[in-house]
């Protein structure tokens, strides 16, 4: 005869996720290392597109695709940064306007 094991309860996985994320915000990293981070990066990603396109008008490249992926990163990259600049000065703002 065959014996059927019963299945032990198990916790619901939503609310492992939201104590780990509520752990990740509490110990993350400071505003000014992640606006650092992503300055650095944008400067990166702006430095290899820069000279994808400066070996492309040289002729010293035939791969187009990876021009084009570089300079799509380097375009998100900015847009990045500019929003989370953007959002920063908005907040500092209505943090300024709150009254006390």
């Amino acid at each position: 005869m065959i014996q059927i094991v019963p299945i032990s309860q198990t916790s619901p996985l939503f609310e492992k996720q939201a104590a780990t994320a509520e752990k990740d915000l509490v110990s993350g990293l400071p505003f000014a290392d992640i606006l650092k981070e992503s300055m650095e990066q944008m400067q990166e990603t702006q430095k290899i597109s820069n000279q994808d396109a400066y070996d492309l008008a040289m002729g010293n490249t035939d791969d187009i695709a990876s021009v084009m992926i570089h300079s799509v990163q380097a375009t998100a990259a900015l847009e990045m940064t500019v929003q989370l600049a953007s959002r920063a000065v908005s907040a500092y703002k209505e943090v300024l306007q709150m009254q006390i």
